[in-house]
């Protein structure tokens, strides 16, 4: 059985990351580019707090709170976006560097979905093996479960009529009134 850390030393491909030529860290290693790009790519969908933390480092948030005379909670509350504390975004910015309407943009602005949970657009030579999907045809007869144990899939009490007008009033197609539901592009019916 391999190690839970054996696994964290391949990469996508399966083969292992090399370990770093020296002691020392200086940013090049395969699994710090890993990370950097990381950052890079999910950077839309982090947290104001998680970007923030990053910017002040190796500060840590919570010292910069002391330093402000703020709890850390108040900070977290403004970057979660639950209260403006205005003057609080004033002075992050400074000390970021920033001008305060990129703190409120990060701080405003709707996040993006991290990659690992968004749906992938299907590649542009995809093409669907269903038959109904590539058509567009619908199934015959549609399945029926059995509803009150009834083998035959129906309710028997679901065609009678409940009184004599209903019952000539009962047809199998449509009122004209009403036009059929138009069909936007090819559908996908599941059997059940």
């Amino acid at each position: 059985m391999e190690s839970t850390s054996a696994v964290f030393d391949r990469d996508q491909t399966g083969g292992s990351i090399p370990p770093p030529p020296s002691r020392d860290r200086d940013g090049l290693s395969a699994l710090e580019r890993k990370a950097l790009y990381r950052v890079h790519t999910e950077l839309p969908a982090m947290p104001a707090s998680l970007v923030v933390q990053i910017l002040l480092w190796p500060e840590k948030m919570t010292d910069w709170a002391r330093d402000e005379s703020v709890t850390p909670a108040l900070v977290y509350n403004m970057l979660g976006g639950f209260k403006p504390y205005h003057g609080l975004r004033e002075r992050l910015a400074q000390r970021l560097g920033v001008t305060k309407a990129a703190v409120d943009h990060l701080i405003d602005a709707r996040r993006q979905q991290p990659s690992t949970r968004r749906i992938p657009e299907p590649p542009p030579d995809f093409v669907p093996d269903d038959v109904s999907l590539a058509t567009g045809a619908r199934p015959q007869a549609a399945a029926r479960t059995p509803i009150g144990g009834n083998p035959n899939g129906f309710d028997p009490q679901e065609n009678e009529p409940s009184s004599p007008e209903a019952a000539s009033q009962q047809t199998d197609e449509p009122p004209a009134s009403e036009a059929p539901p138009e069909q936007s592009g090819p559908q996908i019916t599941f059997e059940l």
